[in-house]
Formats: structure tokens, C-alpha cells, sequence
């Protein structure tokens, strides 16, 4: 599965999904108060990060499969 290839809209759908699970995982970080559980808060924190890192990645892929075209 080669993303470089990929259509544009299944980059929508990788962003969309992710876009949920970080907002889900968002949200237990901002209602997960740190000092009475910092390891659900960061690993909240850190699962948005790499979900968002990953995206990127994704998408930066994709579009340098664009550029050779």
C-alpha cells in the first residue's frame, strides 16, 4: 500500500479518524486532573502528540509522491 499513491480522499479519511481519537484523547487529558493520575494524563498527552506526528508523517508522504508528478 504504497501512500504516495493514495487518493485525496483517503488522506481525508486518515485525517478524520485521527482527528476524532486525538479530540477523544484530548478531552481525557484536559479531564484527568495531573496530580491525581500523571500517567493518564501523559499518555493522553503523548498519544495526541503521535497521533499528530503520524498525520503529518503521512501527509508529508503523500504529497512528496505529488511532486514527482
Amino acid at each position: 500500500m504504497n501512500i504516495r499513491r493514495w487518493h485525496w480522499g483517503k488522506l481525508v479519511i486518515v485525517w478524520a479518524w485521527g482527528g476524532v481519537v486525538a479530540a477523544l484523547l484530548l478531552t481525557t487529558f484536559l479531564m484527568t486532573p495531573a496530580p491525581q493520575s500523571p500517567a493518564v494524563s501523559t499518555m493522553a498527552f503523548a498519544a495526541v502528540v503521535g497521533i499528530l506526528l503520524a498525520l503529518t508523517a503521512v501527509t508529508w508522504i503523500w504529497l512528496g509522491g505529488k511532486e514527482r508528478q
